[in-house]
């Protein structure tokens, strides 16, 4: 890579070999970057190759909330969004005494970093204050290759704390979209306490397959749920993958994130025939491809 320097170019050789260690681990076959055909070989080689300029404003938190708006249209588009409470690059500034009781505070540029401030939990604002600083400091994904978040400016975030008629947090609904159409719709219940897990296709019929989780009860099929879809599959026009999160709030819908780089391509799939399923779903486009060849 141009500008990255000696250094730069032997350490991130070294990385690469230490996805290709991974992912064998993982999943019991070698990465083929050269020719990918799985699900999880295609997010390495999109983590190794593709630099489309659009990644970085889709991981984003804070920015990928104007490109919702920007693609759904005004009024559509802010109706999905969580309430934005307040935005800083100084957590000094949060003005912690003017916040409602509950609220989630998160970083834009990073994944799975979060501090939730409800009733049985308030706010300690020195610890807050700290946290936020050292997650300000860090870029995130810079081990497992993932690019597009370093290129993200750092940003302090707070919204509305979503929970349903009983007090809950909603479940997630992850829709992975492959070159525009939906292919899987993923259901992650109860994330922070006891998590379950379902998987169903396009057309809501539940896929038998474990990964991570236990297996949750069946869910019912939503009223609006081709709606739905056709919203997902709107923000996910042209670009060949990408993973739309949801929360379904007592059938109110709210947009989560976008991923782009699902278990940084170690998700463990049994049978691990899904995860080749999966790849022929997604038909890689590479016309952002950098000029870039592993040494190993």
């Amino acid at each position: 890579m141009q500008g990255m320097g000696i250094f730069g170019t032997v350490l991130e050789q070294y990385r690469i070999i230490q996805q290709r260690h991974k992912f064998y681990r993982c999943h019991g076959y070698r990465l083929n970057l050269d020719d990918p055909g799985s699900f999880n070989e295609k997010i390495v080689w999109r983590k190794i190759y593709d630099r489309n300029p659009l990644f970085p404003l889709l991981t984003d938190k804070y920015r990928s909330r104007e490109f919702v708006v920007e693609r759904l249209g005004k009024e559509a588009g802010e109706k999905i969004l969580v309430p934005l409470l307040f935005v800083t690059e100084d957590p000094e500034e949060i003005p912690f005494d003017d916040l409602p009781e509950e609220y989630i505070i998160k970083p834009n540029h990073g994944s799975g970093w979060h501090i939730i401030v409800e009733k049985g939990n308030p706010a300690r604002p020195k610890e807050i204050v700290s946290k936020c600083r050292k997650w300000l400091r860090k870029t995130y994904g810079r081990r497992r290759m993932e690019w597009a978040y370093s290129e993200i400016k750092p940003l302090i975030q707070i919204e509305m704390l979503l929970k349903d008629s009983k007090g809950k947090i909603p479940t997630d609904w992850k829709f992975e979209i492959f070159n525009g159409r939906v292919g899987i719709v993923y259901l992650l219940h109860d994330r922070f306490g006891t998590p379950s897990e379902a998987i169903y296709d396009r057309d809501f019929n539940r896929l038998w397959v474990c990964t991570f989780q236990k297996d949750a009860l069946d869910t019912e099929r939503p009223e609006a749920f081709e709606e739905i879809v056709d919203i997902v599959e709107e923000l996910a026009s042209d670009i060949d993958f990408l993973r739309v999160d949801l929360y379904n709030v007592d059938g109110r819908i709210f947009f989560g994130e976008f991923t782009l780089y699902p278990a940084s391509g170690l998700y463990r799939y049994e049978p691990v025939s899904f995860d080749l399923d999966k790849g022929e779903k997604w038909r890689l486009d590479k016309t952002n491809a950098r000029q870039f060849k592993p040494w190993f």
